[in-house]
């Protein structure tokens, strides 16, 4: 029975967060009345991913999952996961260029509305986080063990990615592997700073540094440079943009494998 209700109450979890996404958008758009632009997008992204952290947040509370949220040290991990998502982010488009994908936009845009874009996304990845590596995941760790938990909340990361418009085989193995990057993180540093920090690094400069999602152009809170990715969509050339590429599958991977390592030696000694 104790290893039931930790798994019984995981599944509840996802479940609801699957009729949100299902359901939601539809719901929060009639309710918008046609919001659009910055300000639309912003609402949008409070009322889904605001409950998404109620649930992270309510879920570890009720679940009675121990230990510090942010890890023990969570000034040191910030400053892990943001090299980690900037530097995969750099590696990524480098492997953009070096194929020939990455080329010069319309021009940035540099708008009032940035700030209120980076504290979106902010709202958008700590929600995220909360969820998947917050709760579910030391939940399920402590009925099967992390590096199992660790990959079947990957799995299910990137499963709910399909309610939001994901496509593909290539962006759903990409965000597996974002899925176990974060993850890792998360076990490494005990607590979600470091997770959240290489989330919200990645995402924040793919969106409104190098301005590379949405693809072509930039998106409703402008971007400080404006970069697109044209020709082989296996290189970033498609609506979906690095999230669909080899780029960002080889970059993930190279961060993904030396960390994995790391973990399993120290547990073997």
């Amino acid at each position: 029975m104790s290893a039931v209700r930790p798994l019984a109450a995981a599944a509840i979890g996802v479940v609801l967060v699957a009729m949100l996404l299902a359901f939601g958008p539809p719901v929060v758009a009639g309710w918008l009345n046609g919001a659009s632009g910055a300000r639309g997008e912003s609402l949008f992204t409070l009322a889904i991913f605001g409950p998404m952290l109620a649930i992270g947040i309510a879920g570890r509370w009720l679940g009675r999952v121990t230990g510090p949220v942010f890890g023990e040290r969570p000034g040191r991990a910030i400053l892990f996961g943001l090299a980690v998502g900037a530097g995969g982010l750099v590696l990524a488009v480098g492997y953009t260029w070096l194929a020939g994908s990455l080329v010069g936009g319309a021009g940035s845009t540099i708008l009032p509305t940035l700030l209120i874009g980076i504290v979106t996304v902010t709202l958008q990845v700590a929600a995220e986080e909360m969820l998947f590596r917050g709760w579910l995941q030391p939940q399920i760790a402590s009925v099967i063990g992390a590096p199992v938990a660790v990959l079947l909340v990957a799995v299910i990361f990137a499963a709910l990615h399909l309610l939001g418009g994901a496509t593909g085989v290539l962006t759903l193995a990409n965000l597996m592997l974002g899925g176990i990057l974060f993850g890792l993180i998360a076990v490494r540093d005990g607590g979600i700073a470091g997770a959240v920090a290489a989330h919200w690094g990645w995402n924040v400069g793919e969106q409104m540094l190098l301005g590379l999602d949405p693809n072509p152009g930039v998106g409703v809170f402008g971007a400080l440079f404006d970069f697109d990715l044209v020709g082989a969509a296996r290189w970033g050339g498609s609506d979906q943009g690095l999230n669909a590429s080899l780029a960002m599958t080889i970059a993930l991977a190279a961060i993904v494998i030396p960390l994995a390592l790391r973990y399993r030696a120290g547990k073997s000694d």
